[in-house]
């Protein structure tokens, strides 16, 4: 009976919109340690599917060589033209199924991203905690997530440039100083926001040194506008339902670094600098520089298959 009332316990402390105990703190000790398994996480998975394609490549070097040592001497039978064959045949099926291996990944990626989200929209409704000014995904994040699932899905390069800079820059930014009160680890919002907020990171790196996506400077200038349009959208959305999406009429309760960015509305422009900083560091590894000092090289990408 104990037992089951411990779990009945953990269970309703778990998902309880009325948390006890202290509220979160940035860069506590289980802050720093979700920070490192997120990386690790993300790590583990890139290397994986890196070294997937690298032994692919391996085994499709093999049977280029064949092919070209197939190709001395004048006289090549049929026999060997039909190993030829076969090796192209064999190349066909490795890309195959590398793509069959990539896309699954993908979706189950983008399915994950969707159920998380969903899991929190019926917590939220459940527990009397959803708001029309404070509970639609509207935030950048959150867009980023939706974007995501899109671009896993379909590959779309457009949803890619813009998701590469929010998903990266903000996604980050969310992870270092996140925006949780009054809940805290082991709460439910606390997985929540840290597995939605590290797939949207794991879904642009994927893309990214996976697919071989990459953003140009033409990335930035659409992304700017298109979120400055995303913006004026959501500040006529911000007066209709009184809420603060996208902190637009005030800063987040938690410490973050709009606190250092003056009040309002300053730190909004203030957010926009940083913003294309942020894109402008994010698009170091593909200036041209780097090709010409031959640092590329720590930059080059397996190519993408469909």
């Amino acid at each position: 009976m104990g037992e089951i009332n411990n779990l009945y316990n953990f269970i309703y402390n778990f998902f309880t919109p009325d948390p006890k105990g202290e509220s979160f703190e940035p860069f506590s000790t289980i802050h720093i340690i979700t920070l490192i398994v997120i990386a690790l996480a993300n790590f583990v998975i890139i290397s994986h599917y890196k070294r997937i394609i690298r032994k692919k490549d391996k085994r499709k070097g093999e049977n280029k060589g064949k092919d070209k040592d197939n190709d001395i001497g004048i006289n090549i039978n049929i026999d060997i033209e039909k190993d030829i064959d076969i090796d192209i045949d064999n190349n066909k099926l490795l890309e195959s199924e590398l793509g069959n291996s990539l896309k699954k990944f993908r979706h189950a990626l983008a399915a994950f991203l969707l159920l998380n989200e969903a899991v929190y929209t019926v917590w939220s409704v459940a527990t009397g905690d959803w708001t029309i000014g404070y509970s639609l995904p509207l935030h950048l994040c959150d867009m980023s997530m939706f974007f995501s699932v899109i671009m896993l899905v379909t590959k779309n390069y457009f949803l890619y440039e813009i998701t590469y800079f929010w998903g990266l820059g903000g996604s980050l930014q969310a992870l270092i100083t996140p925006d949780l009160y009054p809940y805290n680890f082991p709460h439910f919002i606390y997985f929540n926001f840290f597995l939605a907020h590290s797939c949207v990171i794991t879904a642009v790196l994927f893309m990214t040194l996976v697919e071989n996506f990459q953003p140009t400077r033409k990335s930035i200038l659409k992304t700017i506008i298109f979120t400055n349009m995303y913006m004026a959208v959501i500040a006529v959305i911000n007066i209709l339902t009184n809420g603060n999406y996208m902190f637009l009429c005030h800063k987040p309760n938690n410490p973050s670094i709009m606190d250092y960015l003056g009040p309002w509305p300053w730190y909004i422009l203030g957010l926009e600098g940083i913003g294309v900083v942020t894109m402008c560091i994010l698009c170091i590894p593909y200036l041209k520089i780097f090709r010409r000092i031959k640092l590329q090289s720590l930059f080059r990408f397996p190519r993408r298959f469909s």
